[in-house]
């Protein structure tokens, strides 16, 4: 039972923060790759499998409480889709420890930029 508890917590908490706009995504590939010994691109491949499963009840809520914008919303999905497929080609290119390296990257670059030039909400 052990060995299922940490990783359906886990899930829990990052669905629940996908859900909610906060980046669980980001904390999923964190878990996976750190704790439950993962590789990077298939730590990725589980989070957008995740990812399809939190994101119809999180739409719906938005939906439902008119925080979308339906068309340009379209817009953006269907070049999302384009760029997840190019994204998909070149990770298959780059490896696992490549992708790691540059995930990191990101994580820095996002960190610093909501650390010290995060503009406060009004």
């Amino acid at each position: 039972m052990s060995g299922f508890l940490l990783p359906a917590l886990a899930g829990l908490l990052t669905g629940v923060l996908t859900g909610a706009g906060v980046g669980g995504g980001t904390l999923l590939v964190l878990y996976l790759t750190a704790l439950a010994g993962v590789g990077q691109g298939q730590a990725q491949g589980v989070n957008l499998l995740y990812f399809l499963a939190t994101a119809p009840p999180a739409l719906y809520s938005h939906l439902r409480n008119k925080r979308v914008c339906v068309k340009p919303g379209l817009l953006a999905a269907a070049a999302g889709c384009a760029a997840a497929l190019m994204g998909t080609f070149l990770s298959r290119m780059a490896g696992d420890d490549m992708l790691r390296r540059l995930f990191g990257v990101l994580l820095v670059v996002v960190g610093t930029k909501e650390l010290f030039f995060s503009k406060a909400k009004k």
